[in-house]
C-alpha cells in the first residue's frame, strides 16, 4: 500500500508533512489561534487517522502507538456496533 501523501490542492491555513517513516501531519490553523492536528500512520494494508483540536501532537503519537490488529469478527462487531468506520 502506498504511504500517506499530502494533498496536491493546497488548502488555506494548512501545513501538511510526510515523515521518513511515512506518517503524514497536517495542521490546520484556525482564525483566532485555534488549530487541529492530524496524524496519519499506515499499519499493513489499513490507514488510521487520528485527529484532534486538544490533543497535542505527542499525545496524539501516543494514541496512533496504541493501535493492534483487530480479528475479523472484532472489527465486524465494532463495524455493526458503529463503534469504527470503514471507508473507500
Amino acid at each position: 500500500m502506498p504511504r500517506p501523501r499530502c494533498s496536491e490542492l493546497k488548502e488555506k491555513d494548512v501545513t501538511c508533512t510526510v515523515d521518513a517513516h511515512g506518517e503524514m501531519r497536517a495542521v490546520r490553523d484556525f482564525p483566532g489561534g485555534g488549530r487541529s492536528v492530524t496524524l496519519t500512520r499506515r499499519h499493513g494494508n489499513a490507514e488510521a487517522e487520528v485527529t484532534s483540536q486538544t490533543l497535542d501532537e505527542p499525545g496524539l503519537r501516543q494514541l496512533l502507538s496504541t493501535l493492534h490488529p483487530l480479528a475479523g469478527t472484532e472489527l465486524e462487531r465494532l463495524m455493526r456496533d458503529k463503534k469504527i468506520d470503514h471507508r473507500f
